[in-house]
């Protein structure tokens, strides 16, 4: 399968490689998405990109590359709509992702914290939840120092 994006190129993928949102990521209506990973091991920034909009992806990164304390739960119902157990819920059944936001240019990126990407590395699954806790919506990726 191919599909021509507008940030990207063209894009191959296989149906393997579509992720599912059956509930979308919040703010949006489409549903499949494939995940590029940056072919650069240390550039830790990957695109989320529709298959039913060419127009649409999304920069991801794993959240706990910059936040150490970075921690969250699934509740009952989140595991149930990933079709995990609790057991699956583990490192290494689900992956983790942020939206980064580069609105303010490269040296002002941010994460959203508060909305992470959760995805069923076995089944393709994916969801956006929401932390109840307070975590940032907009917090920095890179630390400022004066001077730079």
């Amino acid at each position: 399968m191919k599909i021509r994006t507008d940030y990207l190129g063209e894009i191959h993928f296989e149906e393997s490689d579509i992720i599912t949102f059956p509930k979308s990521i919040l703010g949006f209506k489409e549903s499949k998405f494939i995940l590029i990973l940056s072919s650069d091991e240390s550039f830790p920034f990957h695109y989320l990109q529709s298959i039913e909009n060419e127009s649409l992806a999304f920069i991801v990164t794993n959240p706990f590359l910059f936040v150490e304390d970075y921690d969250f739960q699934l509740s009952e119902i989140e595991l149930e709509e990933l079709e995990l157990t609790v057991e699956d819920s583990t490192v290494g059944a689900v992956t983790v992702y942020t939206i980064v936001n580069l609105s303010g240019g490269v040296g002002e990126a941010t994460v959203n914290l508060a909305a992470p990407i959760v995805i069923n590395a076995a089944k393709n699954i994916g969801k956006q939840i929401l932390i109840d806790e307070d975590a940032p919506i907009k917090h920095p990726i890179f630390d400022k120092k004066e001077g730079v």
